[in-house]
């Protein structure tokens, strides 16, 4: 696998919480990210587009808000994007 999550994993209150994770590049090529949840209403993201360098990593920080229990999921794409691209969001446009 290209990227790893440190946690693999979360929980948080309904109540609300933060947490901070780390987005692991194991790879040597500069890979653009972008992350999706299932419930936009009660999350906030960031970054929600970004990179990870050759062989680095960078945090993601994510906020949930309080609302009702429920199971969240968060999916993170990723591409392979060469050293001079400065858009992250490009990659996950249509007929990019």
């Amino acid at each position: 696998m290209a990227l790893n999550i440190d946690p693999p994993g979360g929980t948080f209150p309904a109540s609300g919480g933060n947490a901070t994770f780390s987005i692991i590049n194991l790879t040597d090529a500069r890979l653009a990210f972008k992350v999706k949840t299932s419930n936009n209403d009660h999350y906030r993201v960031s970054p929600v587009y970004g990179f990870v360098e050759k062989s680095s990593k960078t945090n993601l920080q994510i906020i949930r808000l309080e609302g009702p229990p429920r199971v969240d999921k968060f999916v993170i794409q990723w591409a392979e994007v060469p050293d001079e691209e400065t858009d992250a969001k490009a990659p996950f446009q249509a007929g990019a």
